[in-house]
């Protein structure tokens, strides 16, 4: 009866943000024209910084010659990574800037529930740009990889989700702790975006950064798909044994950090904006 109850919250919660999705009628235009534009301007950057769309030391580094494979692929990484955290981050501020956070919380549904209630939405968007993506790159930008290793690749894009969750959790909790969000939430999406090896290996960051960004779950993500996608599963045993490791990690870390973060702010009251 409990499950059934959780159920009839999440799809409450997804209905609701479903309707105020389609209440802004360029949402859709916007976010469907956004991957073009990134894969046009990987295009153009592959071929303005090697002159041609191929190099050999790209091939070198990361097993792919053709720079708009390897960008799109990231993209892709990139793309549903953020569904987590822009999800469960915006699901807070909203709900602080409307003034409905104390009624939300008081809901009778676990705060997972309201989460993925949250970014379910999301995430059904990202796999139907994902599904719309792939034949129109094919098409239009020649992008080529093996398509059975791509879906191959999938569940272990589900298994770092689970670390982004945990993350999203983790960054959730601080934005009520801090009452703030604005200038966490920019730096964070920009830190999130320059380490997550969508548009370049991460093997050319200095070595401080390499770490970083080999700490947060986005780049191990990358480098498992790309490395399935290029290789299959025997080669990419320890970028796949990597990244259920970090992603179970943050997973815990996630669950606890955010159930302290909100004890925290309720000692103080969850005020609204």
């Amino acid at each position: 009866m409990e499950a059934i109850n959780e159920l009839r919250a999440l799809y409450g919660v997804a209905v609701k943000n479903w309707r105020i999705f389609t209440s802004y009628k360029l949402w859709l235009v916007s976010d469907v024209m956004m991957g073009f534009f990134f894969v046009g301007q990987a295009l153009l950057i592959g071929i303005g910084l090697t002159g041609e769309r191929n190099s050999l030391a790209l091939q070198q580094i990361t097993g792919y010659a053709d720079y708009v494979t390897f960008a799109v692929l990231g993209f892709m990484v990139l793309g549903f990574g953020l569904t987590f955290l822009s999800g469960f981050v915006w699901s807070v501020v909203e709900e602080l800037y409307a003034g409905t956070i104390e009624y939300s919380f008081a809901a009778p549904m676990r705060r997972i529930t309201f989460f993925m209630g949250n970014v379910l939405i999301r995430l059904f968007l990202s796999f139907l740009y994902m599904s719309v993506y792939v034949p129109i790159f094919i098409l239009l930008f020649d992008v080529r990889f093996n398509f059975l290793n791509f879906v191959k690749a999938l569940p272990f894009l589900l298994v770092g989700a689970v670390g982004m969750i945990g993350l999203g959790m983790a960054a959730a909790g601080l934005v009520l702790y801090l009452k703030d969000p604005g200038p966490f939430i920019t730096i964070l999406e920009m830190l999130v975006f320059a380490l997550s090896g969508a548009m370049y290996p991460i093997s050319i960051l200095p070595m401080g950064l390499q770490i970083l960004a080999k700490a947060l779950p986005y780049a191990p993500t990358s480098e498992a798909v790309r490395k399935i996608v290029a290789y299959g599963y025997t080669a990419s045993v320890n970028e796949i044994s990597y990244l259920v490791l970090l992603s179970g990690f943050y997973a815990i870390i996630g669950y606890l950090s955010y159930k302290w973060s909100e004890k925290q702010a309720r000692t103080v009251g969850l005020k609204s904006y």
